[in-house]
């Protein structure tokens, strides 16, 4: 029988997350967009509101991004940026009229609704081999998915889990990719070694907190979360994938990816864009304590205080802002395993990533 891990993400499933006032109204915005009516609201002020100058009253260069979504760990840059100024600091004036998940935020790239939006080597490889041309030319995350197990389980590592029940992500989600990935550097066969359940992040949640799966393979700050209510961590990806590979460095998740003919046109704006996230990262990364300070913005709510104060110490380390030969080494590796084991069918014809300056 079962027995019940908790209960954030079963309740969750039904009412789906804790959203703040401002996520809801830039939810709503999207919303609209895409119905249609952003031109119209573009016109009466609603859809563009605030400042059109910089500090020395140039007029900001406009880019298209994503609506954020709570409950990923990208969504705090949203109120860091904000907090520090650092769009109009870098001369941006950023238009969130689009949205969805990840799925949904990289079809509006490639369609052109945004002009950015975060995709990882593989998905930009399988995109431009799809007749796509994306380029990723910044860094955004490093993988941040965790293998969990229940409190009371006997379970100490991975490979005790071959045969196990793991809820992933679907398998067209980074998540997913890349736990295979760094289980093929460890000669492990994901696909073949465990029974694995793949399914939207909620869905998949609820499921490990009633009991009907061994592990899961969470992403953050889903897995704070579940750490909190007592969850044991047992491995992380990027570990595994350092483990099997030698690499230094955590592994690449997904970067700040443009279509190449916008890139072309709008350089300087990519290079600000791309600026201003990494100063975003670097200053998680120099203050850590601002994890816990915009916990609002994860999607967490106030009374999860065990999960907010542990944000500093497990996040921390998952904003990169190196974008150099490294982790370009480290991208190349990724295509490279994922063409071995069968992920990828073929390399892109035009490189997946580039530096701008």
């Amino acid at each position: 029988m079962p027995t019940s891990r908790g209960h954030i993400f079963t309740r969750e499933a039904v009412l789906g997350p804790a959203v703040s006032r401002r996520q809801a109204l830039r939810a709503g915005s999207a919303l609209i967009g895409g119905l249609g009516l952003g031109a119209l609201l573009a016109a009466c002020g609603a859809a563009d509101s605030g400042p059109t100058l910089d500090a020395n009253g140039n007029p900001l260069r406009r880019i298209k991004i994503g609506v954020v979504q709570p409950g990923t760990a990208g969504s705090v840059v949203d109120s860091v940026t904000s907090e520090a100024g650092l769009d109009i600091a870098h001369g941006l004036k950023l238009v969130r009229d689009s949205g969805g998940g990840v799925g949904t935020g990289q079809e509006n790239l490639l369609t052109g609704l945004l002009d950015t939006f975060a995709f990882g080597p593989l998905g930009a490889t399988e995109a431009n081999n799809a007749g796509h041309d994306i380029v990723i030319a910044g860094p955004q995350l490093w993988n941040h998915g965790r293998w969990l197990v229940p409190e009371d389980s006997d379970i100490d590592s991975v490979e005790d889990l071959r045969g196990k029940r793991v809820g992933v992500q679907p398998a067209s989600s980074d998540t997913y990719k890349a736990a295979a990935l760094a289980l093929a550097v460890n000669g492990i066969d994901f696909e073949r070694q465990f029974q694995i359940f793949p399914g939207q992040p909620v869905a998949n949640l609820a499921l490990y907190e009633r009991g009907n799966l061994d592990a899961i393979i969470a992403i953050e700050p889903n897995a704070t979360r579940l750490v909190a209510q007592g969850s044991r961590q047992i491995a992380t990806v990027s570990d595994l994938w350092q483990k099997g590979t030698g690499d230094a460095s955590p592994l690449f998740l997904n970067g700040a990816a443009f279509r190449r003919s916008w890139l072309a046109d709008n350089r300087d704006t990519a290079a600000a864009f791309v600026a201003l996230r990494t100063e975003a990262n670097s200053l998680i990364t120099a203050d850590p304590t601002l994890l816990s300070k915009h916990a609002e913005a994860f999607g967490i709510p106030a009374n999860e205080e065990a999960a907010i104060e542990l944000l500093p110490q497990r996040l921390a380390g998952i904003y990169p802002s190196a974008w150099d030969e490294s982790v370009f080494t480290n991208m190349d590796k990724q295509i490279q395993v994922a063409l071995d084991i069968g992920l990828l069918k073929s390399r892109a014809q035009t490189p997946v990533y580039e530096a701008l300056v």
